[in-house]
């Protein structure tokens, strides 16, 4: 197996660039794959390893390490001089991708749980941190229809309401217990997120979601962005929204339903990270960090390998 480090030295910092197959090992040794063990299989069989512990290929998180030495906002780089290491960012990935109980990540990376939690905590907040260099509204747009909208629940425990043992504002239709909702939008002709919003109450409707206060409503009026494509939950502003029709020329009827189906599927590489798909145990406030970490991670994953179909 072929490992390559380079290194990219300038007045202010030092980047070690870490190609895919380094990744991979490193990220293999750290859930209890040695090299012996790596070397006795083919590399789709190790692929498939990281995959299973890591959500993302080697490829993915490769480009994310590398993203993260040279960014321009201090809370999302990383450097040697603060002790990071690319074993630090897999463990984020690895609690992002595997959504550990209790002390079962100890036995997985062979560490004391705080010293896991502290680097899974930090490289969260960075992951988080280098949202706003993925999430990118374009200057301009190629077409008059621009963007596809649609809404994910991710199921959370029962937020407290204080009155009542249940709160009916964070139930979810979709899933008949508390979630919480965020709105996505994809460029349909692009292979790029342009907007993420929320949380939400899941109980909001799609339509309260888009014309919140600073919302993606508000945005798309001023930056004059054409027309979004979303499902039935979005009718009511059809100067923004266009909604299937059944009085649609074919040519725009298959338009809508491509670009929506694009979107489902980009929904599902954010549900393949079990923190997002599972229940999650650790507050409201850690769910966004979570979120913003994993739409990083798959927003990367369009950039490195693993794109949308073109619509």
């Amino acid at each position: 197996m072929q490992c390559f480090v380079s290194q990219h030295f300038s007045i202010e910092t030092m980047v070690a660039i870490l190609s895919p197959g380094a990744v991979l090992a490193i990220g293999l040794g750290l859930v209890g794959f040695d090299l012996r063990r790596q070397g006795s299989v083919r590399r789709a069989k190790n692929v498939q390893r990281f995959l299973s512990h890591f959500g993302a290929a080697p490829a993915v998180h490769a480009a994310v390490w590398t993203d993260m030495q040279t960014a321009d906002s201090d809370e999302s780089r990383v450097g040697a001089e603060a002790g990071d290491k690319v074993e630090h960012l897999l463990m984020a990935a690895h609690f992002l991708k595997c959504y550990p109980k209790g002390n079962q990540s100890e036995a997985t990376l062979k560490l004391c749980d705080k010293t896991i939690q502290k680097w899974v905590n930090a490289y969260l907040k960075k992951l988080q941190g280098s949202k706003s260099q993925k999430i990118l509204w374009p200057a301009s747009w190629r077409s008059k229809f621009t963007l596809a909208v649609d809404g994910v629940h991710c199921r959370v425990f029962e937020p407290s309401h204080g009155r009542c043992s249940k709160n009916p504002a964070c139930c979810s239709h979709k899933f008949k217990q508390a979630a919480l909702d965020y709105e996505i939008a994809l460029s349909i002709f692009d292979n790029q997120r342009v907007w993420v919003n929320g949380p939400f109450p899941a109980g909001k409707n799609d339509m309260s979601v888009f014309r919140a206060r600073n919302g993606l409503k508000e945005k798309m009026v001023a930056t004059n962005s054409g027309f979004g494509i979303a499902d039935l939950g979005c009718r009511g502003e059809p100067e923004l929204l266009r909604t299937p029709n059944s009085h649609d020329v074919p040519l725009v009827r298959e338009l809508k339903s491509r670009a929506l189906a694009r979107h489902e599927k980009f929904n599902g590489q954010l549900k393949n990270f079990s923190c997002l798909s599972e229940t999650f145990r650790h507050g409201l406030e850690m769910h966004q960090v979570c979120f913003d970490s994993v739409v990083v991670i798959c927003q990367c994953e369009l950039e490195n390998g693993s794109p949308l179909n073109v619509v």
